[in-house]
This record gives structure tokens, C-alpha cells and sequence, in this order.
């Protein structure tokens, strides 16, 4: 299992509704062990599993981004470091874009 950002064409719940964003953030056995544990010291309330993000929050969940690169980079090193940094960045250059429109919602599952 992962966790990931995804965005559909319509509501979740909608059976019609098509993936059109699909981005590994971790995997669940790294998030489990390093992302919840920056996420509880940090406080983070909109970049973590099973939220769901609309566009007025895009600056907060960018914010949140800034604020967990540098934990990764003061908490961990090596191996661990290079993937989580890595992914963060990664989220930190596509949230912008990931809007096609005001009404779309991002989840993180």
C-alpha cells in the first residue's frame, strides 16, 4: 500500500468519475513511520492522509510543505532523508498546478 495525491474528474463517490491526477507520496509502511510522526510534532492539519484539499487552501498546504522539508532535513539523514525530502518537493512543485479549476478537491489517501 501507498499514499498518494489524487484528483478525479467529479465527485469521489461518483462512479463516472475519472482519475485525472495520480501522485505517490510515500509509501505506507515509511508514512506510518516518518511522515505521521513530522506531521504530529508539526501540527499539520491539511497535507496528511485522508484530507481532502480545496483551492482557497493552497497557500496553507504549501505552507505545510515548507514546514515539513525542513523537519525532514533537520530529523533525518541518509537514505530516509533523500526519499522523503525528494517526495515533498515533489508535492511542493505540482500543488500549484493541480487545480484545473476552483471547484476541484485534491485527496491524500
Amino acid at each position: 500500500m501507498s499514499v498518494g495525491l489524487y484528483r478525479y474528474s467529479g465527485d469521489i463517490y461518483d462512479r463516472d468519475s475519472e482519475l485525472t491526477l495520480s501522485e505517490n507520496i510515500s509509501t505506507q509502511e515509511f508514512y506510518d513511520e516518518h511522515w505521521e510522526r513530522a506531521i504530529h510534532e508539526l501540527g499539520i492539519s491539511i497535507v496528511q492522509d485522508s484530507s481532502e484539499i480545496v483551492f482557497h487552501q493552497l497557500e496553507d498546504a504549501l505552507d505545510e510543505l515548507d514546514r515539513l522539508r525542513e523537519w525532514v532535513i533537520q530529523e533525518l539523514d541518509g537514505a530516509n532523508l533523500e526519499y522523503m525530502q525528494g517526495r515533498v518537493e515533489q508535492l511542493q512543485r505540482i500543488l500549484p498546478n493541480a487545480f484545473e479549476s476552483e471547484g476541484d478537491v485534491l485527496y491524500i489517501f
